[in-house]
């Protein structure tokens, strides 16, 4: 067999079911592979992005390595954003793109460049095969570095020629026990795990932050466990939701400049010890380093990855190792008969109270008598219709703020999916494909807006020719709303290169196959979106929603401009 047929089927034999790609010059013979592997699905995209897309998607939703692929030239350039972002998330991901051959190397031929350079900058590992003889230990070695440590994406580039080459059947065996993150699991140190457990146990106002490593762990149990036994209230980074049940007692919701509720970033700023759990305290989550102040609380940190350990706060107690693991071990070592335990039910207490008065001012707004769709409307809705188990999938803009904060997951797990690490527009529309297949047929919903739109409208087909039965809610305000909002709070109102023509998206949508409505009255969304979800077609709701300017998103700076503004009359 060629190197082709090899690597597709150790692909095969490693469990891999779903690919995710579209075709190329350079890429006939690993098509023809494909071609004879029925078992693997191959998923036809319309953009080598919306393929990665796809693939991370996938990965974030099942826990199981996703692969995409996509030709030499610019199908390698165009999967770029995808791959950033998916390593950016840390979603184990398998990246092949085909390339030029190796024995043309250096003269020019069409669609030459070092790709290997260019995805070394954003993935995690990038490796270029030239030898046909390595390319299976390569594809294997692939799989165990996206699924191991802190997953991201292992980049193979495939050169036309390798593919081509004769190799012996004695080298082909999948790897099945690699493809799911985490791959392998590190028990952490007994002492680190002692010092840790010192500091939770004598904290008078701890509060955890559980970022995506506790979701990639599959820790919400251990999470749950240890934060209710403690009375310890748990926040979370955007990637974090889904590390515990929202409707838990200890739950306060996301925490940070973005999709955060104010009561929950008043909580961490008020802490004494800020427990960290598989998150890398970026500008987001921190509210730029200022929530809470790193000089004024103590911090025990806990990744997988020790070069993690100590980023932007100082690490008063540190434990590398698996989330799951270690926090099986902090439930074992803590103290849980501290007076601290029952005095923190009062400040628990008060902050479900914050937390009630939070939705209920969400509702009020949801059913503000204006003619105009604000966001919370449709989120009040999608409160009330979805099954709690329901996958979302959210742009950012207008979808990802609101998502964060206004849809509380009644479930710990992989329910929400939002592009986080670079935030790239036009992430939902394929993100759905990929959503849709690692939920094994699961509801799947997509969030986007017209900005993200522009960026994967193509995708509306494949969605169509797989006939998936998958609602997308297109939050219309004809502008790219975020920056107009910036431009408004913090540049004078100097609105330039913001605006959109009006569209009939739900048109286009029909176009491609959809079901598709167009509503501009409040009292129609329910209506729209319960037929929708009926439907058990390909569905589309175009909401001509509320600008920014008038109905500010939950994030936190923009709100506390709000506030400022109105102060100053």
């Amino acid at each position: 067999m060629n190197t082709a047929e090899a690597i597709i089927r150790i692909l095969s034999e490693s469990g891999v079911r779903h690919i995710f790609g579209l075709p190329g010059d350079t890429s006939m013979e690993l098509y023809d592979a494909l071609f004879r592997h029925s078992e693997i699905h191959h998923i036809m995209t319309r953009d080598e992005r919306s393929a990665g897309f796809m693939a991370d998607a996938y990965a974030r939703v099942s826990g199981r390595l996703g692969v995409c692929e996509g030709p030499s030239g610019g199908g390698a350039t165009y999967v770029v954003p995808a791959v950033a972002e998916a390593n950016g998330s840390s979603s184990p991901v398998l990246s092949l793109t085909t390339d030029t051959p190796v024995g043309q190397d250096g003269r020019n031929v069409l669609t030459e460049f070092d790709q290997e350079a260019m995805f070394a900058a954003i993935a995690k590992w990038s490796h270029r095969i030239k030898d046909p003889a390595t390319a299976a230990d390569v594809i294997r070695r692939a799989i165990r570095v996206a699924t191991s440590g802190r997953p991201g994406v292992a980049s193979v580039i495939l050169p036309e020629d390798v593919l081509e080459h004769e190799l012996p059947e004695s080298q082909m065996h999948g790897v099945p026990e690699l493809t799911t993150a985490p791959s392998f699991r590190l028990r952490p140190d007994p002492d680190a795990v002692t010092r840790a457990a010192d500091l939770i146990s004598s904290a008078i106002k701890p509060v955890i932050v559980a970022g995506g490593g506790v979701r990639w762990s599959g820790a919400w149990n251990e999470l749950t466990m240890l934060a209710e036994s403690l009375n310890i209230p748990v926040a979370t980074s955007i990637n974090g939701k889904g590390s515990i049940s929202e409707e838990s007692p200890v739950s306060i919701g996301i925490v940070g400049g973005n999709g955060a509720r104010p009561y929950a970033n008043d909580a961490l700023h008020d802490a004494d010890l800020m427990v960290l759990i598989g998150t890398r305290t970026n500008s987001v989550t921190t509210l730029n380093w200022t929530l809470p102040s790193p000089y004024r609380v103590q911090v025990v940190q806990i990744d997988v990855d020790p070069a993690q350990i100590g980023q932007n706060y100082h690490a008063d107690a540190s434990v590398v190792g698996d989330a799951k693991l270690v926090l099986r071990d902090l439930i074992d070592a803590v103290d849980m008969r501290t007076t601290q335990v029952q005095d923190r039910k009062a400040w628990l207490a008060e902050l479900a109270n914050q937390k009630q008065d939070y939705f209920d001012r969400a509702e009020s707004r949801a059913n503000d008598p204006s003619q105009s769709i604000k966001p919370q409307k449709v989120f009040s809705v999608l409160r009330k219709l979805l099954d709690p188990e329901t996958i979302l999938v959210a742009d950012p803009g207008t979808p990802t703020p609101f998502t964060g904060a206004e849809y509380p997951l009644k479930y710990a797990g992989r329910y929400t999916v939002i592009p986080r690490a670079h935030g790239g527009l036009g992430f939902a529309i394929p993100g759905v494909v990929g959503a849709h297949y690692g939920s094994v047929g699961g509801r799947v919903i997509g969030l986007t807006g017209d900005g993200s739109f522009g960026f994967s409208v193509g995708e509306l087909e494949t969605i169509s020719r797989l006939d998936l039965p998958i609602p997308i809610i297109h939050f219309n305000n004809a502008e790219f709303g975020w920056i107009k909002e910036l431009q408004h709070l913090f540049h004078g109102e100097r609105y330039f290169s913001v605006d959109f023509n009006r569209v009939d998206y739900a048109g286009i949508a029909r176009g491609f196959g959809f079901d598709a409505v167009q509503v501009t009255d409040p009292a129609d969304v329910e209506r729209a979106v319960q037929t929708a979800l009926e439907s058990g077609k390909p569905s589309f709701i175009d909401i001509v929603s509320e600008s920014p300017l008038t109905e500010t998103p939950p994030v936190a700076t923009w709100q506390a401009a709000e506030q400022a503004r109105s102060a100053a009359g």
